[in-house]
């Protein structure tokens, strides 16, 4: 019942008590008919609402981010009377939304609508509820539908962006990733050639042949790519901490194809609230980083230099690290220096709009120690230029 029919209820009061009062018959007239009007409406909508069958089928239920999928919505009712709207209240990967459904009685009738899908996650979409309307605005009746809804997985872009090349290091120790030559497994020997390290020389073959010949080597597999993600909550308004989940999740998903693609093993640990760890040696593994990054959550309990320090432990096999966070203190910085230190290539992407001189003088430091950064607006795409 809405504030219209409140108000007509009025008025038919009103007129009713003027004819028992007066005895005039148009004040009769009057009421009857503002009565008639009041229940052909109810009963109008009541015989929709009662009657009304309600089906839903959605195609595709996987999207990447900024894609789209379409609902399609059939209906039918065997109300008769005339009726003002039915609408459907849709849940979406946003807010809700309500839409206009055309309906016709005694035959079902179809009706297809876009979900747009602007960010990354795992949503329920479909037909929450149906709202029916009278012709004369009088009355507005629900009902929840059941079973009309579908779940749908909105996995992260692909941007394309280069690969780090993990080689010797500038300084410290190397690490033992950084050689392309496995020293334990010798292959032949050869030829000395200018730009061969001493140590590789097999002396007595050379004294033997009086020629220098080195020792040559199986080459080692590629060292692996640890991609690390900050994973705690984002302390900001809903939109904007989309914003800034779907930009992280992105350059995890960048960094992983594109190492990949080079064959270098990728190790990418995820510690939400329910920890995961993703690895992968080629390009056919991505599905398993782009389900994970769909279904991660910004819920962990630790903070990243936490995160960070353990990881340190683990880097035998590391040539390089990809550290992504959109919360660049002094002791995140301190550990990524460490790890530049250790012999370790690391890129530290910033996502983030600031362009805070305190957060500027942390960008410099990094840059003198060695460590690439790389500021992502999460508004903006991300590309190598970025």
């Amino acid at each position: 019942m809405t504030g219209r029919c409140i108000g007509l209820l009025a008025a038919f009061a009103a007129l009713l008590a003027a004819g028992l009062s007066t005895g005039v018959p148009i004040y009769y007239a009057l009421a009857i008919a503002t009565g008639a009007l009041i229940c052909v409406s109810l009963l109008a909508v009541l015989l929709v609402r009662q009657s009304l069958r309600v089906r839903t089928d959605m195609p595709v239920l996987h999207a990447q981010r900024g894609e789209s999928v379409t609902l399609h919505i059939r209906t039918y009712h065997t109300g008769l009377l005339p009726i003002g709207a039915i609408e459907a209240s849709l849940m979406t990967a946003t807010e809700p939304e309500n839409i206009t459904i055309d309906s016709q009685p005694l035959r079902w009738k179809g009706n297809s609508f876009t979900i747009d899908c602007p960010h990354r996650g795992i949503y329920m979409a479909g037909v929450r509820e149906i709202s029916v309307y009278d012709v004369f605005g009088l009355f507005h009746l629900r009902k929840k539908i059941r079973d009309c809804s579908f779940t749908i997985e909105i996995s992260p872009r692909v941007p394309h962006v280069a690969a780090l090349q993990p080689g010797a290091g500038d300084f410290g120790p190397e690490a033992p990733s950084s050689s392309t030559e496995d020293d334990a497994s010798p292959s032949g020997i050869r030829e000395w050639r200018e730009g061969d390290v001493l140590k590789k020389i097999h002396w007595k073959l050379s004294m033997r042949k009086r020629e220098l010949v080195v020792r040559t080597f199986d080459e080692s597999a590629k060292p692996d790519i640890l991609i690390l993600l900050d994973l705690a909550p984002i302390g900001a308004l809903r939109s904007h901490a989309l914003a800034i989940e779907d930009a992280a999740c992105e350059a995890a998903a960048a960094a992983v194809m594109a190492h990949l693609s080079e064959g270098y093993p990728v190790r990418m640990p995820l510690n939400s609230s329910n920890p995961i760890e993703c690895s992968g040696r080629s390009p056919a593994d991505m599905h398993r980083f782009s389900e994970a990054l769909t279904s991660v959550r910004f819920d962990c309990q630790y903070p990243f230099e936490k995160l960070l320090a353990v990881e340190m432990r683990r880097t035998q096999r590391t040539g390089g690290a990809i550290l992504i966070t959109s919360r660049l203190g002094m002791r995140t910085a301190d550990i990524a220096m460490q790890m530049r230190k250790s012999g370790l290539d690391v890129q530290l992407l910033w996502i983030t709009e600031s362009h805070s001189s305190d957060g500027n003088e942390l960008v410099a430091r990094l840059a003198l120690s060695g460590v690439e950064v790389k500021k992502c607006n999460p508004y903006e795409a991300i590309t190598d230029a970025a």
